[in-house]
């Protein structure tokens, strides 16, 4: 639960398309920066006394030499803009360690994989890819890659030599909107029923990309049966949050947050989220999105019952287990506790 905080320094700017581009780097006290395929880093930046925060995915394998984000420019994005065209080679940036949990961890079974990507949606899978692929394994992984036009392709050569390396494993199906090739409900079914290799009640799916492309690939997986567990989900960038509003009012309680070895007791305000009664009492808990999308702020409930008002990224085996975001979170009790994960 400890905010770790990152100075990193821009080593390389490659430019991947017209409007995106990757930068790769490194520690400015040449430290390693551990992280697993499929996580983000979340870039801190200082913009008219105000600090802003914004999440991206590492398009980088864990295998590679820099962990490296790729950024492409939103329309009104205005860190996505300012990264595009102002950062330099040799610039310095302020970052959270990486988090994140869609992460494929058990890749060497005899099992599907099937990975959809929209858009820029491919730079977590693109990271998973390249690392499972460098080790042994019996999983058979499809990735269906949505994208605009073929310009709009991302690591179109990388990920074609990918294939061309692992033919045995990987088959990738790209899709493009202005060939009239766009993946719909029943596109899903066909091509999940038709390169699966094993038993599909096994297999996994992966989905990054804008939300109404994920909200529809998983209503159809889930209709066709497949168990919801099986099914996780990633913002692939975290620019804009739209305020969550909720018609439950939320009446003031006392909790305890247990940080860097200290209890404090802190009231949580009326309709406040336990992450912004936490700032507001000098405790520096981690956060990136504020809006329910990422998993930065992520923390066991030891004790009370806390209610999120939006959560896109915990499971129903990560709430068992008492997970729950605090930038969403409301405590319905006085008996709330909230701690660094059980080790």
């Amino acid at each position: 639960m400890t905010e770790e905080i990152l100075k990193l320094k821009v080593e390389r700017i490659k430019w991947e398309t017209p409007d995106t581009a990757t930068f790769y780097l490194s520690s400015i006290d040449s430290n390693l920066i551990p992280y697993t395929a499929g996580q983000f880093i979340t870039l801190i930046f200082n913009h008219r006394q105000e600090e802003i925060r914004r999440s991206y995915s590492l398009s980088s394998s864990p295998d590679e030499p820099y962990p490296a984000i790729t950024i492409k420019r939103i329309t009104n994005g205005e860190i996505s803009r300012f990264m595009l065209t102002k950062i330099k080679e040799g610039d310095e940036l302020t970052a959270l360690a990486p988090a994140g949990r869609f992460i494929i961890s058990d890749h060497q079974q005899e099992k599907d994989l099937f990975l959809f990507a929209g858009g820029s949606g491919i730079t977590p899978i693109f990271s998973q890819l390249k690392y499972i692929l460098n080790r042994e394994g019996k999983s058979r992984l499809t990735l269906i890659y949505s994208n605009q036009n073929a310009a709009s392709i991302l690591f179109k050569n990388e990920l074609d030599k990918l294939a061309a390396k692992h033919p045995e494993r990987l088959t990738i199906i790209y899709l493009l909107s202005s060939e009239g090739n766009r993946l719909n409900p029943d596109k899903v079914e066909k091509l999940v029923k038709q390169y699966a290799s094993f038993n599909l009640a096994n297999a996994e799916f992966y989905l990054c990309g804008p939300f109404a492309f994920m909200r529809m690939i998983r209503f159809d997986l889930v209709y066709m049966g497949i168990d919801q567990v099986k099914i996780r989900r990633e913002n692939f960038v975290l620019e804009t949050v739209a305020v969550t509003s909720s018609f439950t009012n939320f009446p003031p309680k006392n909790i305890k947050i247990k940080y860097r070895g200290e209890l404090h007791d802190i009231v949580v305000g009326e309709n406040q989220s336990i992450l912004q009664a936490a700032l507001q009492n000098n405790i520096p808990l981690p956060y990136s999105c504020r809006g329910g999308i990422c998993s930065t702020c992520m923390v066991k409930c030891t004790g009370g019952k806390v209610e999120m008002v939006k959560n896109d990224v915990l499971t129903e085996a990560d709430l068992a287990q008492g997970w729950i975001l605090t930038c969403t979170g409301h405590p319905l009790d006085d008996e709330v506790v909230i701690g660094p994960p059980a080790p």
